[in-house]
């Protein structure tokens, strides 16, 4: 899609294709937000989705006004790639916890595996306070109860002999994972080719990470020139598919039919969702 930027109404016509969805994903947000009886996956999906619109609107507000053309400026691409690599970590951790097809066994799982991953981190970095201070103790007291129910978990014991010795192994030593399943796994779970997965989030840290070749086309690049079009362009399209992709499952949370996009975002919504499935174009 990038490669379709070439002046400034082109940049400007993809950054109205992103408004277009980032719409429609707030208005299923609205129709998502205040369901009290949602089960727990549900409820962490409304708030993970809440999070990816947050990081898109953030995106949007500092990429260059696609209304004003503009010569050589100060462009943050690092914080536009920085925003972006977020967002596509957003769309894995909604995947995985409330987006794939699963058993209630599986579900209550992982979602037990995940919380046990973010109180551990808390309890490090609580680590200097007097184990009686109640943040601390209230942390520790929530590792190991998350620890007994994931190890007792049916599911737990479903998993194979390999996956189970290694889950044990990082528990022991007190550094349990947020996902159970490789990111290659989770991608094929997803529908998202985890090749193109790869390269998107290498493309944005290579820009988030103080780099010679990162400055250097900052540094060199017109600020007309297609070349930096697409530059500029670059975190916001690269956002775009796993933007669709969570609006269309953050669909299935809700008891009741959401909004429906107006056609000519529906069509917009489906030609970046396709592209999410296929394989990135071998590098030249």
């Amino acid at each position: 899609m990038l490669e379709a930027i070439n002046t400034w109404d082109d940049y400007r016509a993809k950054v109205r294709e992103f408004d277009a969805v980032l719409e429609h994903g707030k208005a299923v947000s609205a129709a998502l937000a205040g369901e009290v009886n949602a089960a727990p996956h549900a409820r962490y999906g409304e708030q993970i989705f809440v999070k990816l619109l947050s990081h898109c609107l953030a995106l949007r507000s500092l990429m260059a006004d696609p209304q004003r053309r503009t010569g050589r400026e100060l462009w943050d691409l690092p914080s536009l790639c920085a925003l972006a690599r977020c967002v596509v970590e957003v769309h894995d951790a909604f995947e995985y916890i409330a987006g794939h097809p699963l058993t209630d066994a599986e579900r209550a799982f992982r979602i037990s595996l995940w919380e046990l991953h973010d109180q551990t981190r808390m309890l490090k970095l609580l680590g200097d306070l007097p184990a009686a201070e109640p943040r601390a103790a209230h942390t520790r007291e929530a590792v190991e109860r998350l620890k007994a129910a994931v190890q007792g978990d049916a599911f737990f014991a479903s998993l194979p002999p390999r996956l189970q010795e290694e889950l044990r192994n990082r528990l022991a030593r007190n550094d349990p994972p947020a996902f159970h399943l490789s990111l290659r796994q989770r991608c094929a779970l997803s529908g998202v080719n985890a090749e193109r997965h790869h390269a998107v989030t290498s493309q944005l840290a290579q820009h988030v990470h103080t780099l010679p070749s990162a400055m250097h086309e900052l540094a060199t690049f017109n600020g007309g020139a297609p070349e930096a079009l697409r530059l500029l362009a670059m975190p916001l399209l690269s956002v775009l598919p796993f933007l669709v992709r969570v609006i269309q499952a953050a669909d299935t949370l809700t008891p009741w039919h959401p909004p429906h996009p107006p056609s000519r975002t529906a069509r917009t919504m489906a030609a970046w969702r396709a592209l999410a499935e296929q394989a990135p174009l071998p590098a030249a």
